[in-house]
């Protein structure tokens, strides 16, 4: 009998339902038995398994058939949801379906949910070895967390401290009490094209008729690596104070001061806490010689996928990469409702007095949000003479790549006022007279 207990999980008394993910394999359905097994247990939640069809295979609707009947013999609830798990070229297949079948977990989950996943010992050790083929760090090294939070509530995996082997005796003696076929062998797990099916039949054996601990030391491995990863949380979090800058940009400066290790891990860190992909060791070293190491006059960029980094003077700004933007769109308005910018954001007015563009101004005109094409001017309130657009954008700080897409309305061909910025001066609201004030929105 395998020995695991959900009531070990720290967030166990908050957990309003376990979703089993059940593959209908060997290792989830001992996990699906286990965890049906718990059922005289005081375990004071609903429970839940769930099928995730990935339409690779032509048995993948015998498969999920498999497993509602397996589901229904240990009187657990069953759920299938079918995702498109197909590759494109150049694509890696198994990051393609793990991405769709997380994707699908997430979507599923409810809050209060815990999906378990039947993870084990010998996974663990095939995923660091993937990682450090790879050139992970401590991070990557740490490989897979016995519980961690996930979409509204948790991720944990109750069989992490046990081998492929304990599992499959454990196996067998649930398939001797049955005489039954009790779970389905994928065949797409012989195929040694895929880099952990390489791993697991041709090098992993090898490895372990030398080594027979193999399995348990790897894993003990990932657990240290795991703890010094979060040590490298922990300095990343008290070098953010020292680096941050405001609204959500880095001090230049700062990271510098910190020296390139410690800036390195902050913006590492960082893209993980934003959502963003993480950049190779080598794009941060481009951005540490490039974009930190860049005189303050330059406005170098590094990009990767599905992130960047840009400098402007002492301010180091990351996100997602720019979506691509027509600066010559003009769109009708009337000065109030909310408009949607494709790819930008939203603009929108708000009625109020003494402040913005006179409400009588805007009544009875055309008007036009177009954006920066080179050459405006215009007299803020307050300020004497007509000043050019870059001069004014100079002096508030505002990078040149977001110039070019802040709104600017326009009336009748005059220039009236920049979102979130400046009124013209001849068309400012006077104390007491009704106004409109811009409110910009930008997307992310």
């Amino acid at each position: 009998m395998l020995n695991f207990s959900l009531k070990s999980l720290p967030f166990f008394p908050k957990i309003k339902r376990i979703v089993i993910a059940y593959s209908g394999g060997m290792d989830s359905h001992v996990l699906l038995h286990g965890v049906a097994a718990m059922r005289a247990g005081p375990m004071g939640c609903e429970r839940i398994a769930l099928h995730i069809n990935h339409g690779l295979s032509e048995k993948a609707g015998q498969w999920t058939a498999h497993c509602a009947r397996q589901c229904a013999a240990l009187d657990m609830p069953f759920a299938n949801i079918n995702v498109d798990a197909k590759n494109k070229t150049g694509e890696s297949p198994e990051a393609v379906a793990r991405a769709a079948r997380y994707q699908a977990f997430r979507e599923f989950m409810q809050p209060g949910d815990c999906l378990l996943t039947a993870h084990h010992q010998d996974d663990q050790a095939e995923t660091l070895l993937i990682q450090l083929l790879r050139g992970a760090g401590p991070r990557g090294l740490a490989a897979m967390p016995y519980y961690s939070d996930f979409a509204e509530g948790w991720h944990a995996r109750p069989l992490l401290h046990f081998s492929r082997d304990e599992l499959h005796e454990y196996a067998q003696q649930i398939l001797a009490q049955n005489k039954q076929s009790l779970w389905i062998d994928d065949e797409s797990n012989s195929d040694t094209r895929f880099d952990r099916n390489f791993l697991r039949h041709e090098i992993i054996p090898k490895l372990k008729s030398r080594f027979p601990g193999m399995a348990a030391t790897l894993s003990r491995s990932a657990s240290l690596c795991a703890e010094a990863a979060g040590l490298l949380v922990s300095v990343a979090a008290d070098d953010l104070k020292q680096a941050a800058g405001h609204d959500g940009v880095f001090s230049v400066t700062g990271l510098r001061a910190l020296g390139e290790v410690r800036a390195r891990n902050l913006l590492h860190q960082c893209c993980r806490d934003r959502g963003l992909p993480t950049p190779s060791a080598a794009q941060l070293q481009c951005v540490w010689n490039e974009v930190i190491g860049a005189s303050e006059d330059r406005e170098p960029v590094v990009s990767w996928a599905g992130g960047e980094v840009r400098r402007y003077r002492d301010a180091l700004f990351m996100g997602t990469p720019l979506s691509p933007h027509d600066a010559t769109l003009a769109l009708s308005w009337n000065g109030q409702e909310v408009l949607p910018v494709p790819g930008l954001g939203r603009l929108y007015g708000e009625s109020v007095t003494g402040q913005g563009i006179a409400l009588r101004v805007l009544e009875g005109q055309h008007l036009a949000v177009r954006f920066r094409q080179g050459g405006e001017k215009l007299r803020p309130v307050g300020r004497t003479g007509h000043h050019a657009l870059k001069k004014l954008f100079q002096e508030a700080g505002i990078p040149p790549w977001q110039r070019e897409r802040i709104p600017l309305l326009y009336a009748d061909g005059q220039l009236l006022a920049v979102a979130g910025q400046w009124v013209a001066h001849e068309a400012a609201a006077q104390p007491d007279e009704q106004g409109v004030c811009l409110r910009w929105l930008p997307s992310g």
